[in-house]
């Protein structure tokens, strides 16, 4: 200020400096953090590491040890069961061949059984260990391959090859399962087996729909323990189970049911259709209370048909009986139900009282139960020969197939996984990403790196459980609530909110501004005039 300036002039220099600081203020201050407090938090990701992600990329390594009377025929099964899976990018088979020991050449020509032979292969070699397999000649067999419930498979010698070899693909490695399980598409075996998870929740339910016409003696706990506690032990390393055992009464379903004439003790049997058994299910679903967990639920119903129903046979839908020994079917990702009939001696008893067979109805239930599980049936192979269950139990080589089956179905869900919430936080720019959520797709991210290539390794059960890491921690990320926290808030509804709450202040500062820089222009030529 100097001495020549007027009153007024000072006033309207006040007024101006007041202005300017209102718009410093307003630009410098309330600007930035009007823009901080309302932008969308969002952690640094790898978007780089998961675009490059390719599920069609993905393969296991499996060990092959073939041991031969001589090192020609060796070298020849060696060579004939490479070429046999050169054309297989899910399966590398790394393929040793040494000259099968003089003394357990001689101990296994001593012994008469192939089981026998087995004990003595295990005795010289580690057959518990993952992922390798036991190619070894036997001479004294009656087929071309014996294909043992261990990790050992026999054969005759090198004429045995068209048949070592499509054991091995069919039976064995199952190249073609192994594709479908890292495919996005779902094949056949795939829709049917559960999803993969930490665990599952396995409920046998009984349902007696009249109790007060039929007394059942059927222990269930017991047999829950016996048979599928059995069968899932052995699968420990792979998924937990829970296992649980109940009652339902008077569940009551009408299979619409007719009667068929027949020559048996009962004159007949009540016919009901295939497709009619899926409204069953519903009723099952409403009653079974397997909501009680947060692990997927196995359901195991055995139907108790009462005397005035039996027996109840099933009809498919070209209306031809089902022949089995036990009548029963199955829901992919369900479960499968037992329909359990008394015989016409048990119904003519006074009162009529019934035992059900326990080891037929849970040899169906395990039955049920492997394929839900991912361990397919096998078809006959003309000069092989697949040595029967013995128990409850599966094969060891199937439990490893499981395990190839898992490991990459976990990494490709994982992968297609991640990329889907990556292109989700593409398209809608609002999803909050908080630190918690970025944890966890950092921690897929890795695990899924790591478990391809423990996998290629050849590491089988260490891949299995990385992938399955980073399948959990990749569907975390996807589940999270807090991704859903500002979807009702979309961009043009914050505009909607704050315009109307900015556009009455930014009116007078920009007439301030205007008159701002008018007086900033005048004041150099006044100084310049005085």
């Amino acid at each position: 200020m100097t001495k020549h300036e007027t009153k007024p002039e000072i006033e309207e220099s006040n007024r101006m400096w007041a202005s300017a600081s209102f718009v410093g203020v307003l630009i410098v201050i309330g600007l930035p953090l009007w823009w901080k407090t309302t932008e969308v938090y969002r952690v640094a990701l790898p978007y780089d590491k998961i675009n490059a992600f390719d599920t069609q990329a993905h393969a296991v390594s499996s060990e092959l040890v073939v041991l031969a009377y001589d090192e020609k025929t060796a070298a020849e099964v060696a060579g004939y069961v490479e070429k046999a899976f050169t054309d297989s990018d899910v399966l590398n088979l790394k393929i040793t061949k040494q000259v099968l020991p003089e003394k357990l050449r001689r101990s296994m020509e001593s012994v008469a059984e192939e089981q026998e032979a087995v004990e003595e292969v295990a005795a010289a070699f580690d057959i518990k260990q993952h992922n390798k397999l036991y190619v070894v000649q036997r001479g004294p067999l009656f087929q071309d391959v014996w294909l043992a419930g261990e990790r050992v498979l026999f054969f005759r010698d090198a004429k045995a090859l068209g048949t070592l070899a499509k054991v091995l693909r069919q039976w064995v490695y199952e190249p073609a399962l192994l594709r479908g399980a890292r495919s996005e598409l779902a094949d056949s075996w795939r829709r049917l087996r559960f999803p993969p998870g930490r665990g599952y929740y396995i409920v046998l339910s009984v349902v007696h729909p009249r109790p007060q016409d039929l007394k059942v003696e059927f222990h269930a706990g017991e047999a829950m323990e016996d048979y599928i506690g059995s069968f899932t032990d052995e699968l420990e390393e792979i998924h937990n189970f829970t296992l649980k055992s109940q009652w339902l009464y008077l569940l009551n379903f009408d299979f619409q049911a007719k009667e068929v004439r027949e020559e048996s003790a009962w004159g007949r049997h009540m016919a009901t259709r295939e497709e009619r058994l899926q409204l069953l299910l519903a009723q099952l679903e409403s009653r079974a209370a397997t909501h009680v967990s947060e692990l997927p639920a196995i359901n195991l119903a055995l139907y108790l048909v009462p005397c005035a129903e039996a027996p109840l046979v099933i009809y498919d839908t070209d209306d031809k009986r089902v022949s089995a020994a036990v009548q029963a079917f199955m829901s992919p990702k369900w479960g499968g139900v037992v329909l359990g009939s008394p015989s016409a001696d048990d119904c003519a008893r006074d009162p009529p009282s019934w035992r059900p067979p326990v080891a037929l109805i849970m040899g169906t239930f395990i039955a049920q139960l492997r394929e839900l599980l991912g361990i397919t049936d096998k078809a006959n192979i003309e000069g092989a020969h697949l040595e029967p269950l013995r128990s409850v139990i599966p094969r060891r080589w199937e439990v490893d197939t499981l395990l190839r089956i898992r490991t990459l179905e976990q990494i490709s869900t994982a992968e297609s996984t991640l990329q889907s919430l990556a292109q989700l936080l593409g398209e809608i720019s609002n999803i909050v990403i908080n630190d918690e959520v970025g944890a966890s797709i950092n921690a897929a991210v890795d695990a899924i790196q790591k478990a391809g290539a423990l996998a290629k390794g050849g590491d089988l059960l260490e891949a299995y459980r990385t992938s399955l890491e980073g399948f959990l921690a990749a569907e975390t990320a996807f589940m999270e609530p807090s991704l859903l926290a500002l979807l009702y808030f979309p961009d043009d509804q914050k505009y909607a909110i704050y315009i109307p709450l900015f556009l009455p202040i930014m009116f007078p500062v920009v007439l301030s501004l205007k008159n701002l820089f008018n007086w900033l222009r005048r004041s150099p030529k006044k100084e310049k005039t005085e």
